[in-house]
């Protein structure tokens, strides 16, 4: 009777523990983004493909809003596609100098790294021109590229190589190796060679 007791406690225990890890991912997998046309929250469902990449809208209409004049929320579409994790950050947004891991700025929830001080006071004072500033051109201080084309785990901004004028980007320092011996073997994995950005 005690087994049969003792058997069932276990077996809630263990319940109750998968419900809570279960509701904790879900937790983490939140969606949140803002909608470059209206400001507002995006939703999954509303979204356009942009560099290969998707850019969320709150509603079915800004879709329109933003297809007609792309290049008036370039800045805010960059922006958000830093906030959902689609972009990594490589090099300072103002130079394309390497990163100082010691000097970043909180821009409404997406941490953006600088090269210096001065890099981040810019930023500081740009005020509502911020998003303009560090995201209206993203070749200087982001990759579209986000995963090892070896490996497939996240990039690091110290590891790459050059292929073709363009920056690959890799896992660890072994990666590369793999790639220069057959770059053709890896060239589809990467968004810096797709037609979207030729």
């Amino acid at each position: 009777m005690k087994t049969r007791f003792m058997a069932v406690v276990l077996g809630c225990i263990a319940l109750a523990a998968t419900t809570a890890l279960v509701a904790d991912e879900a937790k983490e997998k939140e969606f949140k983004a803002i909608c470059p046309v209206s400001g507002g929250p995006a939703k999954e469902v509303n979204y356009v493909d942009y560099h290969g990449k998707k850019v969320y809208f709150c509603c079915k209409n800004c879709p329109n809003a933003f297809k007609a004049d792309t290049k008036k929320y370039t800045a805010k579409a960059n922006y958000q596609l830093a906030e959902t994790g689609q972009i990594v950050q490589v090099a300072c947004p103002l130079s394309g100098k390497p990163l100082n891991p010691d000097v970043s700025s909180d821009i409404g929830g997406v941490k953006v790294g600088f090269c210096c001080n001065g890099c981040k006071g810019k930023a500081d004072k740009a005020g509502d021109d911020v998003l303009a500033l560090l995201f209206g051109d993203l070749a200087k201080g982001y990759t579209l590229q986000t995963a090892c084309p070896v490996s497939g785990k996240p990039i690091k901004a110290d590891k790459f190589v050059e292929h073709e004028g363009k920056k690959v980007y890799f896992c660890c320092g072994g990666c590369p190796a793999a790639f220069t011996a057959d770059p053709a073997k890896f060239v589809s994995k990467l968004p810096q060679f797709s037609e979207a950005e030729k």
